[in-house]
């Protein structure tokens, strides 16, 4: 289920104080810079960043980037995984459950590895995936599948298109991950908003996204409305200071969160759906 990110906007403090230059006092905002490493498997390898603090009207100037690779130990469980996904389109059991064993003994939620393991061990003999169809390249963008228990497996390199390092208006910040949830944080360089929070979450099914949705409608219910994004709808609410537009695009939910730092939240909601149109595939 998709983490609530009213906690988080509701605890990021950015604006820091002043400090008196040629006897003005210049507000000033924490920022981060530099260059974040994340595995597609939903791991942040290097976080290569440090925070500065600078006048709000350079915020602009600094950002964070990221760098999208498969690390070692996701590419060797790749090797291992391919191997017994062989060994299963062969009919060799026993070896696809050797590999398979190594795989999961290194990463329970690697792929499709954990399910396959229990046909095997239950005396089924599992589906292998198609070859190649399941590698986890950096290059690769597929949409990470639900395995037949319905638990999200796969990499994050889907999610990754909706929080670019690049966003008109905004310096792009740290990142949360993990396989089917990435969140990442932006500062607004103009407007009535201190925060703006985007999070992109891989569900089991369309129906499953649909029900996250159903619950973000509940905690955001004021201001409810359906709203155009150009390629599909989505929903806007406010609770409090605090905005969001969600949509979803087959199992993948997206959500746009800002807060207020002056001005009615409702007042967020044109920004909101620029933000959201830019990001919806």
């Amino acid at each position: 289920m998709k983490r609530s990110m009213g906690i988080v906007l509701a605890t990021v403090l950015l604006l820091t104080g002043v400090s008196v230059l040629g006897g003005c006092a210049e507000r000033t905002v924490k920022v981060k810079t530099g260059e974040i490493v994340l595995c597609t498997a939903g791991e942040v390898v290097e976080d290569n960043t440090r925070e500065v603090e600078v006048p709000v009207d350079e915020v602009s100037k600094y950002s964070v980037t990221t760098k999208l690779i498969t690390c070692d130990v996701h590419s060797g469980l790749a090797t291992l995984y391919e191997a017994a996904q062989k060994a299963i389109a062969e009919g060799d059991l026993e070896a696809a459950q050797a590999k398979l064993e190594q795989v999961v003994a290194k990463d329970p939620s690697y792929k499709k590895a954990a399910s396959q393991l229990r046909e095997i061990k239950s005396g089924v003999k599992p589906v292998p995936d198609a070859p190649g169809g399941d590698d986890t390249s950096p290059e690769e963008t597929a949409t990470p599948s639900p395995d037949d228990d319905g638990e999200v497996t796969g990499p994050v390199t889907s999610l990754i298109a909706y929080i670019p390092d690049t966003l008109p208006g905004y310096s792009a910040q740290e990142i949360t991950a993990d396989p089917t949830l990435v969140t990442r944080n932006y500062i607004p360089t103009s407007g009535n908003a201190d925060l703006l929070v985007i999070s992109a979450e891989q569900v089991a099914s369309e129906a499953m996204a649909a029900q996250t949705i159903a619950s973000l409608k509940t905690a955001y219910p004021e201001s409810g409305a359906t709203v155009d994004l150009g390629s599909v709808k989505g929903y806007f609410g406010t609770i409090n200071q605090f905005a969001l537009i969600t949509f979803s695009e087959g199992p993948i939910v997206v959500s746009v969160e800002m807060h207020a730092a002056k001005g009615k939240a409702l007042d967020l909601k044109s920004e909101l759906v620029k933000v959201a149109t830019l990001i919806a595939k």
